[in-house]
């Protein structure tokens, strides 16, 4: 089974991470009967200071054409701000990646890096927020009128908010969940009325699964309040940002988190929700689990392969057992002796022995 991967390096310590999901693939590819191609797309900062365009085309043709894409980071201080995150939008647009994906799981090792109380998350956190991607302020509609005044529109269409509520329908019917939130901001936005007005409409075909819209702040609180009780959210543009990068936080760090950039009729983007991170490029010390995550989704989304993102999954859940990367070495850990503290790269071959151990049997 030969898959062509693009290769989205990026900035800062996306190319340490994205040699660690790379890892997970050759690993897996070694003792299945999967062949993965991969090609280098570059992207980022550094391209444009190199040619100045941070998305050349020819990456973005090497994308276009890959059956998916495993993407790192981009971003750099010395750069024009948003120089480098417009290359994010302009492959999110031009591939039709309408659906963002971001699932957030506590494992039960790292519950100490958890920031709310314990009796709050002994039931555990596993959320799935699905964040429109391609629409509301993100596409970029507006610009600086002059020196007083600055405009973004919040734009939603029919199209946009259907095809993000139905796919999220789609997933919780598929997975026999019991619920579907939906996020806005109805009491003020217009366009939130329009977006709940669809989510009612599209969630009448689906009478089995019961409907609750909270206002975007109201939703902030609850998932402090209440995590374990929150399992699929659904959600617009920069709300779901917001909200999903909170979530994040929850399970120990933004290192943690994975997410997909799904087009469910063409090629899906898989990547880190972390940022660049300029000042510890270079040290060892990222966290790979966030990437090795994203290719655990892409086997998911991209394969239609549920027992290999379950195996990679279980792989990251008993590796965390014994080691951590800084970001998630607490004070518990570094008092518990059978906890160790690893670096990028040692993060990634402990993954990769677990996984190893379950496809030799």
């Amino acid at each position: 089974m030969k898959k062509q991967i693009a290769l989205v390096k990026g900035d800062g310590i996306g190319p340490e991470v994205v040699n660690e999901g790379i890892k997970v693939l050759k690993t897996i590819e070694k003792y299945t009967d999967y062949s993965f191609e991969f090609k280098d797309a570059p992207m980022g900062g550094e391209v444009w200071k190199n040619c100045g365009e941070s998305l050349p085309q020819t990456s973005l043709n090497i994308m276009a054409q890959s059956d998916t894409i495993l993407f790192g980071a981009v971003g750099l201080p010395d750069i024009p701000q948003g120089v480098a995150e417009k290359a994010i939008l302009k492959v999110r647009q031009d591939l039709d990646l309408y659906v963002n994906l971001r699932p957030v799981k506590l494992y039960p090792s790292l519950h100490d890096m958890c920031p709310l109380k314990p009796e709050i998350v002994e039931n555990g956190i596993d959320i799935a927020v699905f964040r429109e991607n391609t629409e509301s302020v993100y596409a970029q509609i507006g610009g600086i009128v002059n020196q007083e005044t600055a405009v973004n529109s919040m734009v939603y269409t029919r199209k946009g908010v259907s095809r993000i509520i139905e796919y999220a329908f789609e997933y919780v019917s598929r997975n026999k969940f019991d619920e579907l939130i939906s996020v806005d901001k109805a009491n003020v936005l217009t366009v939130s009325q329009f977006w709940r007005q669809i989510y009612q409409s599209i969630g009448k075909k689906y009478p089995s699964i019961k409907q609750t819209s909270y206002y975007v702040d109201a939703f902030c609180q609850w998932l402090i309040r209440a995590p374990s009780s929150i399992h699929t959210v659904v959600t617009e543009n920069m709300f779901g940002d917001i909200v999903s990068d909170e979530a994040a936080y929850l399970v120990g760090s933004l290192g943690m988190g994975a997410s997909g950039n799904i087009n469910p009729n063409g090629v899906s983007m898989y990547e880190p929700i972390h940022g660049s991170a300029p000042d510890i490029a270079g040290q060892g010390i990222a966290n790979p689990i966030g990437t090795i995550l994203s290719v655990k989704m892409m086997f998911e989304e991209s394969f239609q392969d549920a027992y290999l993102g379950e195996m990679i999954d279980k792989s990251v859940e008993i590796a965390l057992e014994k080691i951590r990367t800084i970001d998630i070495y607490s004070k518990y850990a570094q008092n518990n002796s059978q906890i160790n503290r690893v670096n990028c790269t040692e993060m990634g071959d402990a993954v990769c022995i677990q996984i190893k151990s379950v496809l030799k049997k």
